[in-house]
Formats: structure tokens, C-alpha cells, sequence
């Protein structure tokens, strides 16, 4: 036989294995449950069989860009058991720029694996394929029984059809929703996870891994203004905690002088003390206020008005409300390492969100 022979036959056989590979997995789609299994969502009912962040319920009166980045799945995950050796996802984004400039497409459109190992969480790195059909690969995972895997979806894209194959004859089963009281963070696009390389990496998603804690992510990015409806249908959550984090996003003072972004803080704490007088509030500063060594005055300027105006809210409420707590930027601790321009974190900086969270919200839920 001639080596052209032999490689053409030896191709064939190579592609007829991953067929027939591919036909032994079963295929398991969350959307087709009977109950809503997406976890990291405030109205589960409300959103079954789909990936959104809010209900449809609250499009009228939401902002369109508010609504839109709605739609995108950051913080949404989804837990399963399993005893396979090799898992596949196939899912298609309603966005086909899978990147940014400042942002890879394993964070803008990717997914993540992690796998439950006692009190902590193993992460299993895939191989992946952006195409239209994008196509994750996990192989050679190692175990030898049932065991909790979670699956995390894009931060910055709309998943509209997704489905996760295991191979026929291993256990798969979908787990229920974690039945805790969340977490809720409201806040920008530091929120949402902008630029975490990927989605297990936002610190909404770190968190939630460090402390065990069901964390729901409305980060909206460049939109998170702390707009009425918003905090309206927010309050509603029978949560264990609101973070407010949306100072990056009210900096601007030609946009949002002081007395706007006062307003729009006391209205926030005021609307979720009305159905929650008793649940701790945290305020956060801008994250980027520590970064002075970034030579740009107006930026540095711009940081420093926004965390002074959020201090003195802070102050003004806390005489009234102990159960108001604050979170300073020099807490966080980001430096001229942690983001990629200046802002927005990079991998070093959401583990320095997600510590520092961690090391505060630990002391107020004692």
C-alpha cells in the first residue's frame, strides 16, 4: 500500500471514531427540565427555559441597555452529577463577536467546568471550538464515581440553545436549585466580570465558590445606575445580603452630580429596607480609587469624587441603621497589575474583589 493510500484510510478511520463517539453520548438539555435548574437567577420561576438575569415582567420600564445585557448569562450556572470520564457541551450565543479587545472569548462567550472536591472546587480545563455551534470538550476527567460538577455559563453573551452530553451508560442527573437565601450584587460591569479570562473567574463567581454562598450577579454593564425598576424588582429577592457596587458607573459628574447619586443611593437603601428592614445592606466603592499609581489625574480625580460621595452616604445612614456596612477601595486593593485598562479586572484583580468581599461579608453574616 502507498503512503498516500495509508493516510487517506488512516483519516477515514480517525473521523469514523469520532462519529461513532459522538452518536454514543446521551444529550441533556437544561431548558427541557420540568423545573428550572439555572442557578444564580432571582425569579426562577419566572425565567424557566431560559438563561436571562431578569424577569420579562420588568422590560416596559427597564432601560433597553439594562434589558439587553439582561439577557446575557453572566453568573448563571448550572450543577449536575456525574461518574463520566468525558463530558461535551454544544451551545449557540446570540452574539457571533465571541470577544472584545480587552476581553478574550473564553470569558465574553466561553464556559467553565469545576468539580465539587469536598469543601473546596476542582476546575477541569476543556478544550473548546467557537464556531456557530460552539463546542466545549472536557476528557480524561478523573474520577472513578458520581460526582457534583459545575458548569458556568458566558458573562457577556446570550445563550439560546444549550445541551451537555455524556456518554451512554454513565449516571447524569441535573441537580435542583440551591435552596439557601442568596447573596444579590447589583452593580457594573466589574460586576457582570469584565475582563475575567474566564466566567469562574468573575468575583461574583469566585465568592460564591470561596464562601459556599448562592450569589446572584445583576452587574449591567456600563448601566449600573442604580435605576428605580431596577432596584424596585431587586428588593423583592428574600435575600441574606444586598451588595450595592455601582460607583463606577455614576462617576461621571457632568452625568450624575453629587446630589443625583445621593438620591439614587438613599432611594435604594430606602426601597430594600421597605421589604427587608432587617437584611444587611453592603455599599461599595469604586474598586479603581486605589490605583494611584496610574498617571492620570482627571481618572484618579473622577475615582476619588464618586468614593467620596458614597462615604458620605454611608455615614449619614449607618447613624440610623447599623445593619448598612461598607466596603472601602483600599480594602479591595487593586494595584497597577489588576486590570487590563485601568478599570475593569484582570484575573489578579477579581481575586482581590473576591477576598476582600469575602474577609467583610464573613463578619457580617457571623
Amino acid at each position: 500500500m502507498d503512503s498516500k493510500k495509508y493516510y487517506i484510510l488512516l483519516f477515514l478511520a480517525l473521523l469514523l471514531s469520532t462519529v461513532s463517539f459522538s452518536q454514543d453520548l446521551v444529550w441533556n438539555n437544561p431548558q427541557n427540565h420540568t423545573q428550572n435548574i439555572v442557578q444564580g437567577t432571582g425569579w426562577p420561576k419566572e425565567l424557566k427555559g431560559t438563561y436571562n438575569r431578569l424577569p420579562e415582567r420588568i422590560k416596559p420600564e427597564a432601560r433597553k441597555p439594562v434589558w439587553n445585557l439582561s439577557l446575557q448569562s453572566a453568573g448563571n450556572y448550572i450543577e449536575f452529577k456525574s461518574d463520566a470520564k468525558y463530558l461535551e457541551v454544544k451551545y449557540i450565543v446570540e452574539k457571533k463577536d465571541y470577544a472584545m479587545p480587552h476581553m478574550p472569548s473564553t470569558g465574553v462567550s466561553g464556559l467553565d467546568l469545576y468539580l465539587k472536591n469536598g469543601d473546596s472546587w476542582l476546575w477541569e480545563p476543556g478544550k473548546y471550538n467557537f464556531k456557530d455551534t460552539i463546542t466545549y470538550k472536557f476528557d480524561n476527567i478523573d474520577i472513578t464515581q458520581e460526582r457534583v460538577f459545575r458548569l458556568y455559563l458566558p458573562l457577556y453573551n446570550q445563550v439560546t440553545w444549550l445541551e451537555i452530553g455524556s456518554p451512554k451508560g454513565k449516571k447524569f442527573t441535573f441537580l435542583p436549585l440551591n435552596p439557601d437565601k442568596p447573596i444579590v450584587v447589583y452593580g457594573t460591569s466589574i460586576a457582570q466580570g469584565a475582563c475575567a479570562s474566564r466566567p469562574g473567574l468573575a468575583w461574583t463567581s469566585l465568592l460564591g465558590r470561596y464562601m459556599n454562598q448562592n450569589i446572584i450577579n445583576l452587574g449591567f454593564s456600563g448601566n449600573g445606575i442604580l435605576d428605580k425598576p431596577i432596584v424596585d424588582i431587586i428588593s423583592e429577592i428574600d435575600a441574606k445580603l444586598f451588595i450595592l457596587d455601582n460607583m463606577p458607573n455614576l462617576d461621571d459628574s457632568s452625568r450624575f452630580p453629587e446630589s443625583d447619586v445621593k438620591e439614587r443611593v438613599f432611594y435604594a437603601i430606602q426601597k430594600i429596607r421597605k421589604n427587608h428592614p432587617k437584611t444587611p445592606i453592603l455599599l461599595t466603592q469604586h474598586s479603581g480609587g486605589n490605583t494611584a499609581l496610574v498617571i492620570e489625574k482627571q481618572r484618579n480625580d473622577a475615582f476619588h469624587r464618586i468614593n467620596d460621595i458614597i462615604l458620605k452616604c454611608y455615614t449619614e445612614v449607618r447613624k440610623s441603621d447599623n445593619n448598612i456596612y461598607f466596603l472601602n477601595t483600599k480594602s479591595i486593593n487593586m494595584g497597577i497589575d489588576s486590570t487590563v485598562d485601568g478599570l475593569h479586572p484582570n484575573d489578579i484583580g477579581m481575586v482581590e474583589h473576591a477576598k476582600a468581599y469575602e474577609k467583610l461579608i464573613s463578619q457580617i453574616l457571623k
